[in-house]
């Protein structure tokens, strides 16, 4: 059974050629990924048929009834492909919009991690979008032959029950949010990105309801989904939390933070962590992957200098300032496929590698506390432009890969400009340094303090909270158990349903009132009034409902015990635990050495790029594996470099084993 599931998984991660531009262009095409892509054409094509051929057998009866047609056969056609390309954005948009959330249960059903759903989004982006443009353009093309086209662009429900104007602008919010998600301005412009997302999402959704009111039945699932995120992630907007801790290394090009966890949170599963500064903006959530997680709760991220937001918050721990902190801690459901993998290649890439650094060290605790489970050997190679990279290197994996028995390996590789130094003194280091040791003139300055006199009084952010929470809090979890994670998602269908049934009553209400009158009402007018209330009725109950009684009750409830006096729970935060003081999380570097702290162990840096196809056939031949999987953890072209190499050795033979290759980094 093993070995028939085996070959079914190689059969559909097989690579389609032509490999280089599926690899550049989409991250790559396999088996599996074009049977998802043809079934959703196959299933758009189905029904788009079946409509056609409905409205012909219409037409049919009403030509045999004697029944005069005012438009041509072409003219009445062209009318039907533009009515059934809208229908089908029935099925797009509700399969675009089912990856986006990150608390989705889907993530745990399908094994996927969220930023290969991300992947399937944005494929589906371009197909709805495409659909809707075709939609639009046959109807704009339809009206002109039939000489009515300002009658019906402009027409906000007065000639048909269908609103063709809000059919329109909602095109035209789909549209800036579709030029906006190209990789050209998603990554040269963030915020413009950011923004337009947000705007043309909403002004995309809402006017498409007004459009056609029936709309609901299938775009209400996806919103709903996306309304558990918004509920729980308004949670974390009540919580004030402080770096514990920080550091910028010496060319001020990556900052490290730590955050201290909650007991709370230590048995939630979290990968991924959005941070919101308040001081510096109160509506910029910016996502980051956690590159360690302490026994006690200390969370560490590495954040690249890019960017007004990251400037800013570079500019601001260099002046030692204090910052409130909010954070959202989405639930990690889908498993580490690297358990299920006997032999394993990891392949990481300056500050991306934080995604692997994570489950490293999360494999040498699980060694530590007597569980190997998981494979019996990892290859790990790191390739960085800035040696000083390697120094947020955990202490107990550079101690693992040095150790005598040999299941852990790690490979340095330095592809910068400049030769390492051949000096023993250190370079830099890797602890968590403060932020005013690189600038002599602010070297002996004191600390800024908050609200507090001393470290007996705990710590407050005046205006910090929306809601005043303004206690400072060890980081608080964002859904506490995969029970409450379960009741949030039953509340918030529960209130949706609710809320949209509520909204839509007012239409039974309408008609009522005009039958006691004995007339017959003007359904035009109030369709698209009753779809815009909906629309509205539909996110304040899903929203709402949930956010009250699962989330904001219960946060109410914790944010009570743990700061009135005398409370017991030690999770209030004091003066004296918001400076920034040096704690060894890393390495340090001497030369072309990376030292282990405590000892007089180093591990090599070797100069250049790997092989990554040698790196490969070595490790295959060295653990007489049959099957290895390779996790990529970089930019992208380190990552396309390493699936070009895998799908070579795996399509030509020359590989001793069959690689199956897995993206662990997703850049927005």
């Amino acid at each position: 059974m093993r070995k028939a599931q085996a070959l079914g998984r190689r059969a559909m991660q097989y690579q389609l050629p032509p490999r280089g531009f599926w690899i550049r262009q989409t991250g790559g095409m396999s088996v599996l990924d074009a049977a998802m892509l043809c079934m959703v054409l196959l299933l758009n094509l189905m029904w788009f048929c079946t409509g056609m051929q409905r409205e012909e057998t219409r037409y049919s009866a009403l030509e045999a009834a004697g029944v005069k047609l005012s438009v041509e056969i072409w003219q009445r056609r062209l009318e039907s492909a533009a009515l059934y390309f809208g229908v089908l954005l029935y099925i797009d948009v509700w399969l675009l919009l089912l990856p986006i959330p990150q608390s989705s249960f889907l993530q745990e059903l399908s094994g996927l991690d969220y930023h290969q759903m991300i992947r399937w989004h944005r494929w589906m982006g371009h197909i709805t979008m495409i659909v809707t443009s075709v939609h639009g353009l046959l109807y704009y093309f339809y009206w002109g032959v039939t000489h009515q086209f300002w009658a019906m662009f402009s027409d906000w429900s007065t000639v048909h029950s269908m609103n063709a104007l809000a059919g329109s602008i909602s095109w035209f919010f789909g549209l800036a949010l579709w030029l906006t998600s190209m990789d050209w301005c998603r990554r040269a412009f963030w915020e413009v990105y950011y923004r337009c997302h947000i705007v043309g999402f909403l002004g995309f959704m809402l006017f498409a309801y007004i459009h056609y009111s029936g709309s609901w039945v299938y775009f209400c699932p996806g919103p709903l989904l996306w309304c558990i995120d918004l509920a729980l992630r308004s949670g974390a907007l009540a919580n004030t939390t402080t770096v514990a801790h920080s550091a910028v290394d010496a060319s001020e090009d990556v900052i490290t933070l730590q955050l201290q966890g909650s007991k709370r949170v230590r048995g939630c599963p979290i990968h991924d962590i959005a941070l919101l500064v308040p001081s510096i903006s109160r509506w910029q959530w910016h996502p980051f992957t956690i590159s360690h997680q302490s026994a006690d709760g200390m969370l560490t991220m590495r954040i690249k200098k890019q960017g007004a937001w990251s400037r800013e918050l570079l500019a601001r721990l260099k002046r030692r300032e204090s910052l409130p902190v909010r954070a959202s801690l989405p639930p990690y459901g889908a498993p580490h496929q690297w358990r299920q993998d006997e032999v394993v290649v990891v392949m990481a890439g300056g500050t991306a590698s934080t995604a692997v650094l994570r489950v490293l060290s999360d494999l040498v605790a699980r060694r530590a506390q007597g569980k190997a489970t998981g494979p019996r050997r990892v290859h790990f190679v790191w390739v960085a432009r800035h040696a000083i990279e390697f120094c947020g290197l955990d202490c107990a994996v550079a101690d693992a890969a040095m150790n005598a028995d040999g299941w852990l390996a790690a490979s340095l590789y330095y592809t910068g400009r400049e030769p390492l130094p051949a000096s023993k003194e250190p370079r830099a280091t890797g602890a968590l340094e403060k932020p005013s040791s690189h600038d002599s003139d602010t070297r002996s300055e004191e600390l800024p303090t908050i609200k507090g006199a001393d470290s007996t009084i705990p710590a407050s952010f005046p205006l910090a909270s929306p809601f005043w929470w303004n206690r400072v809090r060890k980081l608080q979890p964002q859904a506490t158990g995969p029970l409450h994670l379960a009741i949030v998602t039953a509340l918030t269908f529960f209130g949706g349903f609710v809320g949209h049934f509520v909204t839509y009553s007012w239409t039974a209400e309408w008609e009522t009132h005009y039958a006691s009158l004995g007339e017959e009402p003007d359904m035009r007018p109030i369709e698209w009034r009753n779809a815009a209330l909906a629309s509205f009725g539909v996110i304040v109950g899903g929203l709402g409902l949930s956010f009250f009684l699962a989330i904001f009750i219960p946060g109410l409830v914790r944010y009570w015990r743990d700061t009135r006096t005398g409370s017991a729970t030690d999770e209030q935060m004091g003066v004296d635990s918001s400076v920034h003081d040096p704690v060894v999380v890393g390495c340090s570097l001497v030369g072309d050495q990376l030292m282990i702290p405590g000892t007089d162990l180093g591990m090599p840096i070797a100069s250049g790029r790997p092989d990554f196809a040698a790196v490969l056939q070595a490790a295959a031949k060295e653990t007489g594996a049959k099957h290895v999987g390779v996790y990529v953890a970089g930019p992208e072209p380190l990552a396309q470099a390493a699936h070009l190499a895998i799908c070579e050795l795996n399509g030509s033979g020359k590989g001793c084993a069959h690689f199956d290759f897995h993206n662990m980094a997703g850049f927005l």
